[in-house]
């Protein structure tokens, strides 16, 4: 009888506490009521390639396992399709969607895995251009700063555009349509902090010749080469005409002395000349008196006439006298009769 009552309290107490009793919420029901995905709209669409991205904010930030886009030609494309994807869920995914093929149209969606569950956002659409249609481009051409017949420095400006592994430069030609593969010269840039650009320097030019140039950037698709290329619009100008140089120096000159009486100095110089055409002789004058030996009133020696840009030329300088200082310097006649000279180095005999 006891064992009867007992029983009977004991069932009564657990009806009483059961209606009390409030059922724990599973953390990992509903994942995707709790996480927002937004898709980046594509942009830089080429033939080939398109830059997307996507967006997260989720209740649980430790939850976020993936980031990334999946696309297809077929509508709602999922993670089964193709995918570009991060385990690092702490920022915006931006990627470079490659190997596509041209003329097409495709849906693209990003999406993140929160927890055991794959959510998508927005479906977007792009289409890519035919081959025969220039691309848009995140890189702008900029003027150049500087030109002279030989080199230019010009600019590029890069919008972001999914890809941290890139390079930038310039490339050249003589004709209006060009590429990296087929330009006649090309040069990579470093970027200025103040003004946000990369600065590019080529030479290798002509004198008064007309050029175009484009800013360009290589990026790596995971081929390992920087094998892909976006490109600025392409501008030109003129490079002038090559200024006249003439570079003279009397570099050296020492005396031999001799008891046989055959003393000389011995006298070095070169001269560099853009248009070596126009010079008529080199040589060298001397003084004992005169700190700058002229040619029309001091002593001279004629060498030779210059037989191309760069001409190293040397004299015997005679008849010279025992304990004297002689002032020696270079000088170069035009077929104008106007004379260059070098600097003056000196000797003293003894």
């Amino acid at each position: 009888m006891k064992k009867t009552c007992f029983l009977t309290l004991m069932a009564a107490a657990l009806l009483w506490m059961l209606p009390s009793c409030k059922p724990t919420e599973d953390p990992m029901s509903n994942l995707a009521d709790k996480v927002t995905v937004a898709t980046a709209e594509p942009t830089f669409v080429t033939s080939r390639t398109a830059t997307c991205g996507t967006e997260v904010t989720a209740e649980n930030a430790g939850l976020l396992l993936e980031i990334g886009v999946c696309w297809s030609k077929s509508e709602n494309p999922t993670v089964d399709d193709n995918v570009m994807k991060s385990y690092k869920c702490s920022k915006p995914y931006n990627c470079l969607l490659t190997n596509l093929e041209p003329n097409t149209k495709y849906y693209v969606r990003g999406f993140v895995k929160y927890g055991t569950e794959y959510c998508y956002g927005s479906e977007k659409t792009f289409t890519t251009f035919g081959d025969d249609v220039p691309a848009t481009s995140p890189v702008t051409t900029l003027e150049p700063t500087e030109i002279t017949y030989w080199t230019f420095i010009a600019g590029a400006k890069v919008e972001p555009f999914g890809v941290s592994n890139f390079t930038v430069g310039i490339c050249y030609s003589t004709r209006p349509e060009f590429t990296i593969e087929d330009c006649e010269g090309y040069d990579f840039g470093s970027y200025n902090n103040e003004t946000n650009v990369y600065e590019v320097y080529c030479d290798g030019l002509s004198p008064n010749t007309q050029y175009y140039y484009r800013a360009f950037v290589g990026y790596n698709d995971g081929s390992g080469y920087y094998n892909n290329y976006f490109y600025g619009e392409i501008l030109s100008f003129t490079s002038p005409d090559m200024p006249f140089i003439l570079d003279l120096e009397t570099y050296n000159a020492y005396y031999s002395g001799m008891a046989s009486g055959w003393d000389y100095i011995v006298a070095y110089g070169r001269v560099q000349c853009n248009q070596p055409e126009v010079i008529n002789q080199v040589g060298f004058c001397y003084s004992t008196d005169n700190e700058y030996p002229q040619y029309e009133s001091d002593l001279h020696t004629t060498v030779a006439t210059p037989t191309g840009e760069w001409y190293e030329f040397n004299s015997h300088i005679q008849n010279i006298s025992a304990n004297r200082k002689y002032y020696i310097r270079s000088y170069a006649i035009y077929k104008t009769d106007s004379i260059k000279y070098g600097n003056v180095v000196w000797v003293d005999t003894y």
